[in-house]
Protein backbone atom coordinates (compact mmCIF):
# COMPACT_ATOMS: atom_id res chain seq x y z
CA UNK A 1 0.00 0.00 0.00
CA UNK A 2 1.37 4.02 -0.73
CA UNK A 3 3.30 5.23 2.21
CA UNK A 4 1.64 8.24 1.83
CA UNK A 5 -2.02 6.72 2.16
CA UNK A 6 -1.11 4.82 5.67
CA UNK A 7 0.40 8.40 6.82
CA UNK A 8 -2.70 10.22 6.05
CA UNK A 9 -4.82 7.39 7.70
CA UNK A 10 -2.33 7.32 10.90
CA UNK A 11 -2.32 10.80 10.92
CA UNK A 12 -6.44 11.05 11.13
CA UNK A 13 -6.01 8.26 14.22
CA UNK A 14 -3.69 10.28 15.99
CA UNK A 15 -5.66 13.40 16.09
CA UNK A 16 -8.55 11.72 16.38
CA UNK A 17 -7.73 9.33 19.43
CA UNK A 18 -4.52 10.84 21.53
CA UNK A 19 -6.07 13.44 23.17
CA UNK A 20 -9.76 13.51 24.49
CA UNK A 21 -9.48 17.24 24.54
CA UNK A 22 -9.82 19.45 21.01
CA UNK A 23 -7.73 22.66 22.58
CA UNK A 24 -4.90 20.06 24.11
CA UNK A 25 -5.13 17.99 21.69
CA UNK A 26 -3.77 21.56 19.32
CA UNK A 27 -1.46 22.03 21.97
CA UNK A 28 0.30 18.78 22.09
CA UNK A 29 0.18 17.41 18.64
CA UNK A 30 -0.91 19.78 16.02
CA UNK A 31 1.17 22.85 17.24
CA UNK A 32 4.36 20.94 17.75
CA UNK A 33 4.32 18.92 14.06
CA UNK A 34 3.96 22.84 12.66
CA UNK A 35 0.20 23.27 11.55
CA UNK A 36 -0.90 26.41 10.93
CA UNK A 37 -2.99 27.95 13.70
CA UNK A 38 -5.09 29.10 11.23
CA UNK A 39 -6.24 25.84 9.72
CA UNK A 40 -6.97 24.40 12.86
CA UNK A 41 -8.29 26.89 15.69
CA UNK A 42 -11.60 28.42 13.36
CA UNK A 43 -12.48 24.20 13.57
CA UNK A 44 -12.06 24.02 17.25
CA UNK A 45 -15.08 26.35 17.45
CA UNK A 46 -16.90 25.56 14.22
CA UNK A 47 -20.06 23.71 14.56
CA UNK A 48 -22.38 21.22 12.58
CA UNK A 49 -24.36 22.81 9.93
CA UNK A 50 -26.89 19.98 10.82
CA UNK A 51 -26.54 19.16 13.89
CA UNK A 52 -25.37 22.55 14.96
CA UNK A 53 -23.15 21.03 17.62
CA UNK A 54 -19.45 21.56 18.11
CA UNK A 55 -17.49 19.39 15.59
CA UNK A 56 -16.02 16.37 16.68
CA UNK A 57 -12.11 15.48 16.34
CA UNK A 58 -13.22 13.18 13.78
CA UNK A 59 -14.85 15.89 11.86
CA UNK A 60 -12.11 18.18 11.91
CA UNK A 61 -9.61 15.52 11.61
CA UNK A 62 -10.26 15.11 7.82
CA UNK A 63 -10.69 18.65 7.43
CA UNK A 64 -7.00 19.34 9.07
CA UNK A 65 -5.02 17.14 6.72
CA UNK A 66 -7.46 18.15 3.38
CA UNK A 67 -5.70 21.43 4.06
CA UNK A 68 -2.17 20.38 4.82
CA UNK A 69 -1.95 18.73 1.77
CA UNK A 70 -2.83 22.04 0.09
CA UNK A 71 0.15 23.46 1.38
CA UNK A 72 3.58 23.45 0.18
CA UNK A 73 5.13 21.43 3.24
CA UNK A 74 2.34 19.87 4.07
CA UNK A 75 3.48 16.35 3.42
CA UNK A 76 6.45 17.12 5.73
CA UNK A 77 3.96 18.09 8.35
CA UNK A 78 2.01 15.03 8.29
CA UNK A 79 4.81 13.16 8.38
CA UNK A 80 5.59 14.88 11.45
CA UNK A 81 2.13 14.40 13.18
CA UNK A 82 3.07 10.68 12.43
CA UNK A 83 6.62 10.59 14.04
CA UNK A 84 5.20 12.15 17.08
CA UNK A 85 2.07 9.64 17.17
CA UNK A 86 4.80 7.25 17.25
CA UNK A 87 6.49 8.62 20.33
CA UNK A 88 3.71 9.15 21.93
CA UNK A 89 3.46 8.30 26.03
CA UNK A 90 1.06 10.58 27.31
CA UNK A 91 -1.94 7.78 27.10
CA UNK A 92 -4.33 9.10 30.10
CA UNK A 93 -5.10 12.12 28.07
CA UNK A 94 -7.28 9.66 25.46
CA UNK A 95 -10.66 8.97 25.93
CA UNK A 96 -10.03 5.15 24.66
CA UNK A 97 -6.45 4.27 25.96
CA UNK A 98 -7.04 1.00 24.05
CA UNK A 99 -7.58 3.01 20.94
CA UNK A 100 -4.64 5.20 21.66
CA UNK A 101 -1.94 2.51 21.89
CA UNK A 102 -3.17 1.42 18.44
CA UNK A 103 -2.75 4.42 16.61
CA UNK A 104 0.85 4.62 18.42
CA UNK A 105 1.45 1.05 17.28
CA UNK A 106 0.76 1.86 13.65
CA UNK A 107 2.64 5.15 13.56
CA UNK A 108 5.57 3.01 14.64
CA UNK A 109 4.74 0.84 12.11
CA UNK A 110 4.63 3.09 9.52
CA UNK A 111 7.70 5.18 10.58
CA UNK A 112 9.53 2.11 10.51
CA UNK A 113 8.49 1.28 6.85
CA UNK A 114 9.30 5.03 5.88
CA UNK A 115 12.49 4.98 7.39
CA UNK A 116 13.48 1.64 5.48
CA UNK A 117 12.31 3.13 2.48
CA UNK A 118 14.38 6.38 3.33
CA UNK A 119 17.50 4.48 4.11
CA UNK A 120 17.19 2.20 0.62
CA UNK A 121 16.44 5.33 -1.51
CA UNK A 122 19.87 7.24 0.35
CA UNK A 123 21.64 4.14 -0.41
CA UNK A 124 20.11 3.75 -4.12
CA UNK A 125 21.40 7.73 -4.28
CA UNK A 126 24.90 7.08 -3.12
CA UNK A 127 24.89 4.68 -5.46
CA UNK A 128 24.01 6.02 -8.39
CA UNK A 129 25.95 9.23 -7.90
CA UNK A 130 29.26 6.90 -7.11
CA UNK A 131 28.48 5.56 -10.48
CA UNK A 132 28.13 8.67 -12.38
CA UNK A 133 31.23 10.29 -10.75
CA UNK A 134 32.99 6.53 -12.10
CA UNK A 135 31.85 7.72 -15.52
CA UNK A 136 32.98 10.93 -15.49
CA UNK A 137 36.39 10.06 -14.18
CA UNK A 138 36.83 7.24 -16.95
CA UNK A 139 35.81 9.78 -19.76
CA UNK A 140 38.60 12.09 -18.26
CA UNK A 141 40.78 9.80 -18.38
CA UNK A 142 40.19 8.82 -21.53
CA UNK A 143 40.03 12.13 -22.96
CA UNK A 144 43.57 12.73 -21.20
CA UNK A 145 44.82 9.38 -22.74
CA UNK A 146 43.92 10.93 -25.84
CA UNK A 147 45.58 14.64 -25.41
CA UNK A 148 48.71 12.86 -24.08
CA UNK A 149 49.46 10.94 -27.37
CA UNK A 150 48.51 13.95 -29.41
CA UNK A 151 50.96 15.51 -27.44
CA UNK A 152 53.82 13.25 -28.29
CA UNK A 153 52.92 13.31 -31.66
CA UNK A 154 53.69 16.79 -31.47
CA UNK A 155 56.82 16.42 -29.63
CA UNK A 156 57.64 13.60 -32.15
CA UNK A 157 56.57 16.26 -35.11
CA UNK A 158 58.95 19.09 -33.32
CA UNK A 159 62.09 16.84 -32.55
CA UNK A 160 62.15 15.65 -36.14
CA UNK A 161 61.32 18.84 -38.42
CA UNK A 162 64.05 21.50 -38.58
CA UNK A 163 62.68 24.49 -37.20
CA UNK A 164 64.56 27.52 -35.97
CA UNK A 165 65.71 27.83 -32.55
CA UNK A 166 63.06 30.69 -32.06
CA UNK A 167 60.30 28.96 -33.65
CA UNK A 168 61.32 25.59 -31.33
CA UNK A 169 61.22 27.45 -28.47
CA UNK A 170 57.90 28.75 -29.02
CA UNK A 171 56.58 25.29 -30.35
CA UNK A 172 58.00 24.02 -27.01
CA UNK A 173 56.58 26.77 -24.54
CA UNK A 174 53.17 26.05 -26.01
CA UNK A 175 53.64 22.23 -25.29
CA UNK A 176 54.73 22.64 -21.69
CA UNK A 177 51.59 24.90 -21.63
CA UNK A 178 49.31 22.22 -22.64
CA UNK A 179 50.38 19.62 -21.02
CA UNK A 180 50.77 21.70 -17.51
CA UNK A 181 46.84 22.34 -18.43
CA UNK A 182 46.22 18.65 -18.87
CA UNK A 183 47.32 17.80 -15.79
CA UNK A 184 46.32 20.98 -13.92
CA UNK A 185 49.80 21.81 -12.77
CA UNK A 186 49.91 25.36 -11.56
CA UNK A 187 52.18 27.58 -13.70
CA UNK A 188 53.71 31.24 -13.27
CA UNK A 189 53.96 33.16 -16.37
CA UNK A 190 56.92 34.77 -17.11
CA UNK A 191 58.50 36.95 -14.63
CA UNK A 192 61.70 38.70 -13.43
CA UNK A 193 63.90 38.57 -10.47
CA UNK A 194 66.84 39.98 -9.15
CA UNK A 195 65.42 43.56 -9.81
CA UNK A 196 65.14 42.81 -13.32
CA UNK A 197 68.67 41.29 -13.65
CA UNK A 198 67.08 37.96 -14.35
CA UNK A 199 64.20 37.04 -16.46
CA UNK A 200 62.48 33.39 -15.94
CA UNK A 201 59.97 32.76 -18.55
CA UNK A 202 57.65 30.52 -16.04
CA UNK A 203 57.63 28.23 -12.93
CA UNK A 204 55.99 25.66 -11.56
CA UNK A 205 55.16 23.79 -8.56
CA UNK A 206 55.09 19.33 -9.26
CA UNK A 207 55.38 17.00 -5.88
CA UNK A 208 56.60 19.87 -3.50
CA UNK A 209 59.45 21.11 -5.71
CA UNK A 210 59.66 24.11 -7.68
CA UNK A 211 60.92 24.50 -11.48
CA UNK A 212 62.32 27.35 -13.26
Amino acid sequence: MDISVEERRVANEAICTLVNIKRTMAELLLKPAGVPREIYAPLITRRDEVTGKLLTKRQMAPLILEALEKLQDGHRIIRTIVKLASEWTSFHLADDEFAARATVQKAREVMGTMETMEANETLQRELAKKKELARLAEERSQMARKESELLLMMFDEMARLDFDQQRRGFLLQDLLNRAFSLYEVPVQRSFQRNEGAEQIDGAFKLEGWHYL
